[in-house]
């Protein structure tokens, strides 16, 4: 992972075992009541256990840096995403059942087909922290947001009541 996407495409503040240059900018998690909970510190043998259902520290700013390669490629190297794996990537594999968008999961991706094209979407979670991405393929634009609390589902849900979200996410 770090040799073939974190260090080519420069996401230097990402990483799956804890580093401690990280420590001074890794915000502090709180609980549903706003207090804070203790930074966990993942060993590699936590990552090897559980890396595979998330796990990535990471900035708003590098997570952007990965999902622009994903809506907006650059030319195919020995560590950019060619087409076939962006392809891949998106392509609809389950389709979501009863919902009125009709989404499908793609490999780590939610898709939903719009008039301009898919927009994607990826979320994540863990103790004190909540995460959301989302970019619209066509419009090769998106956004990450990330917050730092229980509570921050909330923030979420209420960003993505917006007319500008749920515009790029073809709610609207």
């Amino acid at each position: 992972m770090k040799s073939q996407l974190l260090v080519p495409f420069g996401m230097t503040s990402s990483g799956y075992v804890w580093n401690d240059s990280w420590a001074a900018r890794v915000a502090t998690p709180h609980d549903s009541k706003g207090l804070p909970l203790r930074k966990s510190h993942p060993t590699a043998t936590d990552v090897a256990r559980y890396a595979s259902s998330g796990g990535l520290h990471s900035t708003t700013t590098d997570y952007a840096k990965f999902l622009i390669e994903v809506i907006s490629p650059k030319r195919s190297d020995a560590f950019r995403l060619n087409q076939t794996s962006v392809e891949a990537m998106l392509a609809p594999v389950v389709k979501v059942p009863d919902d009125p968008r009709s989404s499908s999961w793609a490999l780590g991706w939610q898709v939903f087909p719009t008039s301009e094209g898919d927009v994607i979407a990826h979320g994540g979670d863990g103790a004190g922290f909540h995460s959301f991405a989302a970019a619209s393929v066509g419009r090769r634009s998106g956004f990450v947001i990330m917050t730092n609390g229980d509570n921050g589902w909330i923030v979420l849900q209420e960003l993505g009541a917006g007319k500008d979200m749920s515009r790029l996410l073809g709610f609207t």
